[in-house]
């Protein structure tokens, strides 16, 4: 699927098959929600076809394209992060080992099943251990003939750098707002206001597939935002650990990042400054007159290291403890 705010990625990957340059390996750049995984699909979609269109996009009829509709084309393979086979965690550490890595270079090396291209969507690229990382760059290295290989992430730094230069790298940026707005207009399925609306596409940072998410996720975003406004309400804060421990660990980090970024805009340019978390504008403004500027920005890197380290398994409960602990004591 192509949606309306990636016609000019897409106008590129026409160009490239228009002129025989489609390279072996491709890199999906964007924040979460902006749909690189669906263009990947359609990519795929697009190079395997048997009839693609004067634009390049899968016919939808041919034989291939009916395998690729039902998810058995013998020439596309799809990585995605996973658990641990032993796991038993409800919030279990993901990630892309080696040994899949290597099942998906051992089949991209052997003949196509349909005398064209041979196709692997790798997910969430930025999960790859190092092991699997270092498999797959002697395949990025010496791919064979007419193998594809597209790579998405919405946080490239933590991908091997060694990955992304053997790679041609795709840019997604979020859409203009009406845009984004008229889109989720047409797609919500739970009837909303515009003012929500425009409130999810914020706590989105503008991706209007993340903004559809967060739609439906309104629970976490209040117990977060309790959470993150208990101490200034006259609440303990460290009641919301458990209540946090049920959503994924990424997803509240961050949230709470949402949190100090307002924090700090407000601290640093004044009340009348945009920010996110707009309907708690007052009590954040509370928080910005007793917080000491130097607390928070320890706290802006306590996030990012449990962003960067968050393939490490952890007790969560303990985590949300410690860091509601050190955002009431700002």
């Amino acid at each position: 699927m192509i949606y309306p705010w990636q016609q000019s990625q897409w106008q590129h990957i026409h160009q490239l098959l228009e002129s025989d340059r489609l390279p072996h390996g491709m890199l999906l750049l964007g924040n979460q929600g902006l749909g690189k995984t669906d263009f990947s699909f359609a990519m795929a979609n697009a190079v395997l076809c048997q009839q693609p269109s004067a634009d390049h996009q899968a016919c939808g009829q041919c034989k291939a394209c009916q395998l690729l509709a039902a998810g058995t084309h013998p020439d596309l393979h799809h990585l995605t992060p996973k658990a641990p086979p032993n796991s038993k965690s409800k919030n279990p550490v993901l990630s892309i080992r080696i040994d899949d890595v290597r099942a998906l270079c051992d089949t991209l090396n052997q003949t196509s099943q349909y005398s064209g291209y041979r196709v692997a969507i790798i997910e969430q690229a930025e999960l790859l251990t190092i092991a699997a990382a270092n498999s797959l760059l002697k395949t990025l290295e010496e791919p064979g003939q007419n193998v594809l290989i597209v790579l998405s992430t919405s946080r490239p730094h933590r991908l091997p750098v060694t990955i992304r230069s053997r790679c041609q790298i795709l840019r997604f940026t979020a859409p203009e707002e009406k845009l984004s707005l008229d889109w989720l207009n047409s797609n919500q399925t739970v009837q909303v206001s515009a003012e929500q609306l425009k409130q999810a596409l914020k706590y989105a940072d503008g991706s209007p597939l993340a903004a559809l998410d967060q739609l439906s996720q309104a629970e976490h975003q209040q117990i977060l935002s309790e959470a993150m406004t208990a101490n200034i309400s006259g609440k303990n804060s460290l009641d919301y650990a458990a209540k946090l421990a049920k959503f994924a660990k990424i997803q509240t980090l961050e949230g709470m990042l949402s949190w100090v970024s307002d924090l700090s805009r407000i601290s640093a340019c004044g009340p009348e400054i945009a920010i996110t978390n707009e309907q708690y504008r007052a009590k954040l403004q509370a928080l910005a007159n007793k917080a000491s500027k130097q607390r928070l920005f320890r706290f802006h890197d306590q996030l990012n290291f449990n962003l960067l380290h968050s393939s490490i398994a952890v007790n969560e409960q303990l985590l949300w403890e410690n860091l509601l602990l050190s955002w009431d004591n700002l």
